[in-house]
């Protein structure tokens, strides 16, 4: 899976699980987030300026954390897988070379890690704390889904 792939999916299996409601403007605001994550999450809350379409919720979401925390997680994974082609010098080095995670590889301590920065990361950008707490659940339970 690469880069895009997995954070949509990710993403987008975490709107789902905290913020269903909010699916059916995860595409546009998904294209936005790849093409330029900074200003998505910059201007976040300001109604309507990321996606030009008149649409004044879909910044206030959770789709643009969910966005920049599968971000963050991919590129987690991708620091770790690097670090396992460093130490074992195995065939993982395709795999990051076309921007793919290997499957079966996050641990039980990667989950936890996860976790915590996934929260932390939510709280960063503005959700609540139940909110927070909801979308690193719902990101753990889709990385044990992928595992």
């Amino acid at each position: 899976m690469d880069h895009e792939d997995f954070v949509s999916t990710v993403a987008r299996e975490v709107v789902a699980a905290v913020a269903p409601d909010e699916l059916a403007l995860f595409e546009p605001v998904s294209r936005a987030y790849l093409r330029d994550p900074e200003k998505v999450l910059a201007q976040r809350g300001r109604p309507g300026e990321v996606l030009g379409s008149g649409i004044d919720v879909a910044i206030a979401l959770v789709s643009p954390v969910a966005l920049a925390i599968a971000t963050a997680t991919y590129n987690r994974l991708a620091d770790k897988t690097g670090e396992a082609v460093v130490n074992t010098g195995s065939r993982l080095w395709k795999r990051l070379r076309r921007k793919e995670l290997p499957e079966g590889t996050i641990t039980d301590e990667q989950l936890d890690e996860l976790h915590a920065m996934a929260r932390e990361r939510a709280l960063e950008l503005g959700l609540s704390e139940e909110q927070a707490t909801k979308v690193a659940d719902a990101l753990r339970a889709q990385l044990t889904r992928e595992n």
